[in-house]
């Protein structure tokens, strides 16, 4: 499972070409199935149009980066009718105002949680409207509308969150049959993890050694680099630990 904003400015790596081939700048959901359905990718010729890919085309999704087979992949949004008339429908979660069926504020979104294999939203981080409530995540099936405006759950959601989520059918609800006829084209798993272990470990060995270009801070307040540090197995560990990985790998100099 992965936060969206572990996916979003990943680098996009071709497998077959063994180089990055773009950056993931946005999630297109379908707000019918509670899913996933596409990427928006920046790549070098950004200006010609921004390109996407089906989230079914994704092979993997680590720290590094998000891989798939080759740049074929990669196509102008305007070439698929289905994408544009997803964007229309604008729907975007961080910052969507949560109400229960009742009409109740219950308070916003913060962030989503994707299952990586079957592209569905199984949950949504929530900033309680009353602050003397503590924040947790909405479990999918207590969530009854994704909608434009605002998104509707289960009365007394309060009571139902949870810190974290866990595999287990009473979390997730059955994925919709389209969404799971998506997932089933995506999945060969033995090829995507080890591709994505080889770039891992061949980018730490680019890492290493290398100057860090601004002072890195998480969000504890914790340094994890300052300008002009030498990176280290030690750092990378740090970084990863705190989020602050793809920050680190973006401001690195010889």
């Amino acid at each position: 499972m992965k936060k969206s904003q572990q996916v979003l400015g990943l680098p996009v790596l071709s497998i077959e070409e063994g180089k990055q081939i773009g950056i993931v700048k946005h999630l297109i959901l379908n707000p019918e199935h509670g899913t996933v359905d596409y990427l928006l990718v920046e790549d070098d010729t950004w200006y010609l149009g921004i390109k996407t890919i089906p989230f079914e085309a994704v092979q993997g999704i680590g720290e590094f980066g998000l891989t798939i087979g080759n740049r074929s992949l990669l196509s102008l949004v305007t070439d698929h009718p289905e994408v544009i008339e997803l964007l229309e429908k604008n729907l975007r979660l961080p910052g969507i105002k949560v109400l229960s069926k009742k009409g109740r504020l219950v308070g916003t979104i913060s962030d989503f949680i994707i299952d990586e294999n079957t592209a569905g939203i199984v949950g949504c981080q929530l900033i309680p409207a009353d602050s003397e409530k503590p924040a947790g995540i909405i479990p999918r099936k207590f969530i009854l509308t994704f909608g434009r405006d605002f998104l509707v759950v289960e009365e007394g959601i309060e009571d139902m969150l949870v810190a974290e989520l866990q595999e287990t059918e009473d979390v997730f609800p059955p994925i919709p049959a389209t969404a799971q006829d998506t997932a089933k084209v995506v999945k060969n798993k033995e090829q995507p993890v080890d591709a994505l272990k080889h770039f891992e470990e061949q980018q730490r060995k680019y890492l290493i050694g290398k100057k860090v270009t601004m002072k890195i801070v998480a969000d504890n307040g914790e340094v994890i680099a300052e300008e002009g540090d030498i990176i280290t197995s030690d750092m990378i560990e740090r970084a990863r630990a705190t989020d602050r990985y793809i920050q680190l790998t973006l401001n690195i100099r010889d």
